[in-house]
């Protein structure tokens, strides 16, 4: 009987644990440097994983193309007001959240080789949002 109980308390830890690491798993960002990041938004979770996550950033920026599709594996440069890059990385989905700190920033996306780069400032309360829309014929 004891052992029956034990075996039963063993296996609900092991299931709230996988639970919990699955969640963590889900709510992942990256930081590099002072900046912390995250990006997705493919798939419905995805997407919730990535909304839910956003009232932590204060840059929120959407790419896709003009027809409407948002797209993915874009690359991502996150220059200061000095030029000096702050991040480079690759944008996992349409969705990419970042955490700077206030002031003035150049953020340029690429995709499928054409790059934009605008200006934005990052406000000490609240968030700024982009989007970048490239043309592409389907």
């Amino acid at each position: 009987m004891r052992l029956r109980f034990l075996l039963v308390i063993l296996i609900v830890s092991s299931a709230a644990m996988a639970a919990g690491t699955v969640q963590s798993a889900q709510s992942q960002s990256m930081t590099s440097g002072q900046v912390t990041f995250a990006s997705g938004g493919v798939g419905d979770d995805s997407l919730q994983r990535m909304e839910a996550l956003s009232k932590d950033f204060n840059l929120k920026v959407i790419f896709a193309l003009k027809a409407g599709n948002y797209v993915a594996e874009v690359a991502v440069v996150i220059s200061d007001a000095r030029g000096g890059k702050v991040l480079e990385t690759v944008s996992e989905g349409p969705w990419f959240l970042a955490k700077l700190p206030p002031g003035k920033y150049q953020f340029t996306a690429t995709y499928e080789s054409e790059s934009f780069t605008r200006t934005t400032t990052i406000p000490a309360i609240g968030q700024r949002e982009l989007i970048f829309r490239w043309e592409r014929a389907e």
